[in-house]
């Protein structure tokens, strides 16, 4: 996100809750600090030296000479990888002491294999034996255990040294090959992992008086949470999360009578192994146990799934424990939709309404995708997971109808449709979805009937996703903790922003939808959204394009008719994404597009029919975050919205030294231009971003970054108190008042630092 778009209360925000405490549980006592004498650097200095440098050392094993070449594979594989940050790899047997000095330093391998681990663990607060190491009193001797720990590195302490460890050279190289970003990308200062699952977690204290020691208060012990509950064919792990014993009794019951179903289906003659089923309490828990922030997944080679029932959403709809059957039984499909589609077919309550009610409303509003995208395994790998999933539902539904159960089954791994067989099958099956959107119709008029209203006067804050390591970003408690506080700051609405991305502005690119664990994925904009609307906030849902090479989205401009065509396509298909989930959730607005200046003011007439399209399957107001200038004041389909929405960073002087009267003079040429296209259209008007720097004579160009510049907070908090829209500067507006009410939603720039 361009620094522009995030604020400076936000960031303040993140700084004073996200690194307040976490409701961890105390692991023990303080462990006595080995580096005693010496004044370490905290955290972010170790950060931003990595950051400065872009250099580090990895001393990989070699000292075991059966697992020597492996390790070799890895470091060169970790080597060629790296973007921003260079790997410089070395054989532990290679690498001298001095060589550990002067920059930061991974070590990977275990003590038999590495032989300098023993040698770093002895000036670090942990110990390190032969298949066994020992971390705040507590001794873990699996041969599945790992751990990574990142602290000062004694030998040089201006740079940090990172340990990525366990008992078993064999386990930790499995490990690596499955999961190699989670363990070198690992949340927290230290980690130890069990099976691929996290057992403890935290990070040490950055008090300057007890800094890298101990913090009971920053620890989280997962071992504490466990409770298990058992069935007939599900082992159920519940991961701090409680239940009423009649609701573990409901779900134990139900999931038992659709596994049975689902067994009677597919065949299943002799009972197979049991299922163990995670239940999590929060997305955050299920990401830092799992590495995994979906609703819910599987892991086929434990015979394991992972679902988060928290209040809003639910994972445990069934649909993973079908997938899973099939895996174990079938193998997979030879058409994915077809594993995706009987997966949803036996699932109950698909984000709570069902999947044949989406599907209709899919087929219904005119979103419905092409059966022959369907069908490409590539396409609907990487399409929406929530429109993709409804539609194979009924796609499948329909195939068992024409084709019979065993028909269906006898196909499954092999069958491959020729073009004629698609064009037919795609015919009935726009039969029955059209059959699906009749026996819904009541319920969807209702649906949209009752949908909320974002309401005459919202005043808040656009709320960046900062933290890409699951316990910082917007499905974590601290996100929670600074929604909570900007709610008793006053705020009432709040933005939720999530990202794709384009390389190329000149070139039509599929959008693709963010779903990495730390990023602004579905879970973490949902759990943002259902946290923010429990505070009594309205929600704006904005998503953005991120473009490389120093781009912005104004930048977007084709350089043909049919280019043009494609990119729509593509726009098309991710907001059809997010206007689902908005519809889903209930989220008050959703904006379509973010300072797409270029296309805008060339394709005014695609933008009005994908806003038409959007409008069948969303229920709530749209609006678009123009760009100040041009962008806001030529657009030509404003009156196909529900607001005129401004990202409003024009400057309210060209002079260095302005004086209080002439950054009013500015304010109120600003208000008149934003007046004249109010009056217009006759449209409230929502300023959906406005900001300055903490910088000297922010006034100027409050677009610019505050990289590089010298703070100036007098200045920033000068900008804010003279940039209000008064009511003399909007007299005589029809919706006058609306539109200086209105105009207080949004945010505030995030300061330099």
């Amino acid at each position: 996100m361009k620094l522009r778009y995030v604020l400076a209360v936000i960031a303040a925000l993140m700084i004073l809750f996200f690194g307040a405490h976490l409701d961890f549980t105390n692991a023990g006592e303080n462990t006595p600090e080995k580096s005693a004498g010496k004044q370490l650097p905290n955290r972010e200095t170790l950060h931003e030296r990595l950051f400065e440098t872009r250099e580090a050392l990895l001393v990989y094993a070699a000292t075991d000479a059966r697992y020597r070449e492996q390790y070799q594979q890895f470091a060169t594989e970790m080597q060629q990888r790296g973007r921003w940050l260079k790997f410089n790899i070395r054989a532990d047997s290679d690498v001298r002491d001095s060589d550990l000095r002067g920059t930061t330093v991974y070590l990977l391998g275990t003590v038999a294999s590495n032989r300098w681990i023993a040698s770093v663990a002895e000036q670090l607060p942990l110990q390190i034996r032969q298949n066994s190491f020992k971390l705040f009193e507590n001794t873990y001797a699996d041969s599945t255990d790992l751990l990574t720990f990142y602290y000062p590195n004694m030998r040089d302490s201006t740079h940090a040294v990172y340990l990525i460890t366990g008992n078993s050279d064999a386990h930790l190289l499995r490990e690596l090959q499955r999961s190699s970003r989670q363990l070198f990308n690992s949340a927290g200062d230290y980690r130890v992992q069990r099976n691929g699952q996290t057992l403890v977690m935290g990070f040490f204290s950055q008090n300057p008086e007890k800094m890298w020691a101990f913090d009971p208060e920053n620890h989280r012990d997962y071992r504490a949470d466990l409770q298990i509950a058992g069935g007939d064919h599900y082992r159920f792990y519940l991961h701090g999360v409680q239940f009423s014993d009649a609701e573990m009794t409901r779900i134990r019951l139900n999931h038992e009578a659709k596994f049975r179903q689902i067994s009677e289906f597919l065949g299943i003659g002799s009972a197979p192994d049991s299922i163990d089923y995670h239940i999590f309490g929060s997305f955050e828990d299920k990401g830092l146990v799992t590495g995994n922030t979906d609703l819910t997944h599987i892991d086929a080679e434990k015979n394991a799934i992972y679902s988060v029932i928290r209040d809003g959403i639910r994972g445990d709809d069934f649909c993973s424990d079908a997938r899973l059957l099939l895996r174990n039984h079938f193998g997979e499909a030879g058409k994915t939709v077809l594993e995706i589609g009987l997966s949803i077919y036996f699932s109950e309550n698909w984000h709570e309404k069902g999947y044949r009610y989406w599907a209709a409303r899919l087929w219904d509003s005119g979103n419905a995708a092409p059966l022959a995208e369907m069908l490409d395994n590539e396409q609907i790998a990487q399409d929406s997971p929530l429109v993709m999933p409804p539609l194979a539902g009924s796609f499948v539904a329909y195939l068992l109808d024409v084709w019979g159960k065993q028909q269906f089954l006898d196909r499954y791994k092999t069958w491959q449709p020729t073009v004629a067989e698609i064009a037919k099958l795609e015919a009935g099956w726009h039969w029955h979805l059209a059959q699906l959107a009749n026996e819904f119709r009541g319920q969807m008029a209702a649906d949209r009937a009752s949908f909320p209203k974002f309401g005459d006067f919202r005043k808040g804050f656009c709320f960046a996703h900062e933290g890409y390591q699951i316990y910082n970003g917007y499905l974590s408690r601290k996100s929670d903790a600074a929604l909570a506080k900007l709610a008793e700051m006053g705020g009432n609405a709040v933005s939720i922003t999530p990202f794709s991305f384009m390389r190329d502005p000149g070139k039509p690119a599929f959008l693709r939808f963010s779903s990495g664990s730390g990023s602004e994925n579905d879970e973490s904009v949902i759990h943002s959204a259902l946290t923010a609307k429990s505070l009594g906030m309205s929600v704006m849902l904005k998503p953005h394009i991120w473009l490389g090479g120093g781009s912005w989205p104004g930048d977007i401009h084709m350089q043909s008719d049919a280019d043009w065509q494609q990119f729509f396509n593509n726009y098309h298909r991710w907001m059809r994404h997010y206007a689902l989930m908005a519809e889903m959730y209930q989220i008050d607005v959703l904006c379509v597009g973010v300072e797409l200046a270029k296309t805008t003011a060339t394709q005014g007439d695609r933008w009005r029919e994908m806003i038409g399209k959007l409008r069948q399957l969303y229920s709530g107001q749209m609006t678009y975050a123009a760009n100040w200038g041009d962008d806001f004041e030529k657009l030509s389909f404003w009156d196909d919205l529900d607001f005129i929405g401004l990202n409003c960073y024009y400057p309210l002087s060209d002079k260095t030294a302005p004086s209080d009267a002439e950054l009013r003079a500015g304010v109120s040429n600003i208000a008149a231009r934003v007046a004249a296209i109010q009056k217009k259209y006759s449209k409230p008007v929502l300023i959906t971003e406005i900001g300055f720097t903490s910088t000297p004579s922010p006034w100027q160009q409050p677009h610019e970054s505050a990289r590089r510049k010298p703070v100036d907070l007098d200045a920033q908090a000068r900008s804010y108190r003279k940039s209000r829209f008064r009511n003399d500067a909007t007299r005589g507006l029809a919706a006058g008042h609306l539109l200086v009410e209105v105009a207080k939603l949004s945010g505030i720039r995030r300061q330099s630092r």
